[in-house]
């Protein structure tokens, strides 16, 4: 079940500022959406963590939390504290508010080979960099990317080996628009 070397965490650290209010701790169908992340993962991983500025209000899950290392950076500095800190050769991430993950696809993507610097959906051109696999070798180039002020969550991965996961391979899986819908809004969840 477990994957060696692999471990996943779940980026929960942002404002919600458009959303109005705390978006993780949101009840959708019951449950808070972090949760829907978390029982969408929990089959695939042993190791789960969170990154979040706050952690305290995380404690219901359970899970170990991961500060951030540098504050008030947005996600790149969720992405960023989870691969310096966490103790794994390579971290899945994953945000706190795409309630529609699929496990059978974040299972495929732990099964593709681990040679790879990234292994990152791209849908419609565009990658997920919020659920995407990260290697060791991706923190020193996050770090002079912070230093330079660049924030871009893809900004870092020239030069890495990258692993693009297509449309045609997540269709599969389901439809790529829902799977990475996250939510900005509490309307996105209709």
């Amino acid at each position: 079940m477990g994957q060696t070397g692999l471990k996943a965490c779940i980026v929960a650290g942002g404002t919600s500022g458009r959303f109005g209010s705390d978006k993780s701790l949101h009840l959708y169908e019951g449950k808070p959406l972090v949760m829907h992340v978390l029982d969408a993962i929990s089959p695939v991983f042993d190791d789960i963590l969170i990154s979040a500025r706050e952690g305290e209000k995380f404690s219901f899950t359970g899970l170990e939390i991961i500060q951030d290392i540098i504050p008030g950076l947005g996600p790149i500095g969720g992405i960023y504290s989870a691969i310096e800190k966490i103790d794994a050769e390579r971290i899945f991430l994953f945000p706190c508010d795409m309630p529609f993950i699929s496990t059978e696809f974040v299972r495929y993507m732990t099964e593709l080979p681990d040679y790879y610097d990234i292994v990152v959906p791209k849908t419609g051109g565009y990658y997920q960099p919020l659920h995407a696999i990260y290697s060791k070798k991706c923190a020193p180039r996050i770090r002079e990317n912070i230093d330079r002020e660049d924030y871009r969550m893809s900004g870092f991965y020239e030069g890495l080996e990258v692993r693009d996961v297509e449309d045609i391979e997540i269709e599969f899986y389901g439809d790529p628009f829902r799977i990475f819908k996250n939510v900005n809004f509490k309307e996105d969840l209709v």
